[in-house]
């Protein structure tokens, strides 16, 4: 059962950030485990029933959906062995992690949040929205609107794409995204205590029109659109 984050899951943070090596890592791995990774596997554990709601096709096992602390430095310039931040994603199995739809929670020592979306380019999928918004933008707006309420719109845009003139103002900003997610802030207060599992599962529960409506888009991979 999830009991909220600590203030030594912050310190764990900034203390990884500053001692950024694996003999820092392996004497401190007992901080780790129960300041860091135990109470990420309790939270995803406890949000599984509200995932499973919105879509039961998504991973919820929390050795699978919670990210490892270790990076993957083969192809940076970065060396650095571990992140100073974690996240939950909840994502169908075996999918490209950053290219498909699905809902997260991440922390670090400067901040938290969660919500939803594409993080990586999906064009086929944005072909698709892109159609629809063109066509009559208005089911589309409605199903945003509960999460828009509260999340904040995010996303890469192509920069010289042409928005149709007639496209609703609140329709624009997402023509030209080439992914997006929606995301919400949330503070130190939020994430110390077991009523995160309750925020979290409300706001999956604001998200789910948009995310059924997004899961039904058909994709195209060339698009005609004026």
């Amino acid at each position: 059962m999830f009991k909220g984050f600590t203030s030594r899951t912050d310190e764990f943070f900034m203390a990884i950030r500053f001692n950024n090596n694996m003999q820092f890592f392996h004497e401190n791995h007992d901080w780790y485990e129960e300041a860091v990774r135990e109470p990420l596997k309790a939270l995803a554990a406890d949000l599984g029933p509200a995932v499973e709601l919105l879509d039961p096709r998504l991973e919820r096992r929390p050795q699978r959906v919670v990210s490892r602390i270790n990076r993957d430095i083969r192809f940076s310039n970065d060396k650095s062995p571990y992140r100073d931040y974690m996240w939950i994603s909840f994502r169908p199995p075996h999918s490209e992690q950053s290219g498909v739809l699905g809902l997260y929670f991440d922390i670090s020592a400067t901040g938290s949040s969660y919500g939803m979306g594409i993080y990586d380019e999906n064009r086929p999928l944005m072909n698709g929205l892109r159609r629809l918004l063109a066509a009559d933008a208005g089911p589309f707006l409605e199903a945003a609107r509960p999460a828009l309420n509260e999340f904040t719109l995010c996303g890469r845009a192509f920069k010289r794409m042409k928005i149709p003139p007639s496209l609703p103002e609140a329709a624009r900003p997402w023509y030209s995204l080439r992914g997006f997610w929606i995301e919400k802030d949330l503070s130190r207060a939020d994430i110390s205590t077991p009523a995160l599992v309750d925020e979290i599962s409300r706001g999956i529960g604001l998200m789910t029109p948009l995310y059924r409506f997004i899961q039904d888009i058909e994709p195209i991979d060339e698009a005609s659109l004026t």
